[in-house]
Parts: structure tokens; C-alpha cells; sequence
């Protein structure tokens, strides 16, 4: 089956259980209307770009997107974004290729990348697809193991809970 429109990645737990770091920043021209939550890397000229799904080429997620836009950002528009880092474990659906998948225990400990849309009305939504070897993160657990009276493993699309690398949530790119 196709999937899911349950894409949204969210903040699960951050180290010292202290709040992540929300920063004001601008954005680059021509990067859609991005949803709140909408992965962004910081280019090197100091704007925060939409990242894309992994395929190996400069794979950056450094920030989520935490304004909400009614309409594409201008060049230079602020918005406000929460750092990402390797201190916190973010919730994310599982795909396999373009179709909802279980997340099975067996995956903890295996990186994969993660699919990014970018198709009108969805830019952003993200989805953590068993098929991309071009790791962003680390499965750190399966919410089946975590909350078992609301997930098991056959659970469909499946949530899986995951560390971003460092060298993909750190750095910026052009």
C-alpha cells in the first residue's frame, strides 16, 4: 500500500530532558511552503535551505522548521527552526521505499535515510525509509518495545525512534 499521510518526524526526548534550542533564522528563496516540522539545512550562506531525501550528496539536516507559513518564504523571511542534535531521539513513520512499513525490532541499531517530500502540500512531511542505505540517523528503538499498549511490531506504518549522525546534523553546506 502507498503511504501513509501520517509523515510528520517529531521531537521525541532530549538529553537532560532539557528543551532543544530554538534559534531565529533566514530562509533562502524558493523552498516551497514548508510544514512546521519540515527538516532544513543551513547553507553557507546563512540561510536555512529545505533538506532533501537521503541519496548520499551532502545529506545535512541541521534544524526543524518551527514557524508556520501560510505561503512560500521570500528571500531573507525570518522564521524560527529548533537545532537539531545527536543528544535527542526524534519519532519518525516507517516506509519501505513508497510503501508504510512495520518497524520491527531487528531494525534497532541500523542507520537509514530518511524520505523527504517535496511535492505541493506535503514539502517536508518525513518518513524514515528501510530502503535508503544513505544513513541521516541511527534507530535507536521501535515504539512496539516503548509504548507496547499502543504499538506492536505489526503495527502499519510503524514509528520508529532515531539519533541523527553527527556528521548529518552538524556543518553547513552550500
Amino acid at each position: 500500500m502507498a503511504a501513509t499521510v501520517k509523515r510528520n518526524i517529531w521531537l521525541y526526548s532530549s538529553a537532560g530532558n532539557v528543551a532543544p534550542e530554538r534559534v531565529r533564522g533566514r530562509m533562502a528563496a524558493s523552498q516551497g511552503i514548508l510544514i512546521p516540522g519540515a527538516p532544513l539545512y543551513l547553507s553557507q550562506a546563512g540561510t536555512f535551505k529545505a533538506a532533501d531525501t537521503a541519496d548520499g550528496t551532502g545529506d545535512l539536516i541541521t534544524h526543524m522548521l518551527a514557524t508556520y507559513l501560510t505561503a512560500e518564504a521570500a528571500l531573507n523571511d525570518v522564521v524560527y527552526a529548533v537545532r537539531v542534535t545527536t543528544g535527542q531521539l526524534w519519532a519518525v513513520y516507517v516506509e519501505s521505499g513508497a510503501s508504510d512499513s512495520a518497524a520491527a525490532t531487528a531494525i534497532v541499531g541500523d542507520q537509514y535515510g530518511l524520505n523527504i517530500d517535496t511535492g505541493s502540500g506535503k514539502v517536508g512531511y518525513t518518513t524514515l525509509n528501510l530502503a535508503n542505505s544513505n544513513a541521516h540517523v541511527t534507530v535507536e528503538a521501535v515504539m512496539s518495545d516503548l509504548e507496547p499498549s499502543r504499538f506492536t511490531t505489526s503495527t502499519n506504518p510503524g514509528v520508529a525512534v532515531v539519533r541523527f549522525l553527527d556528521g548529518k546534523c552538524n556543518g553547513t553546506r552550500a
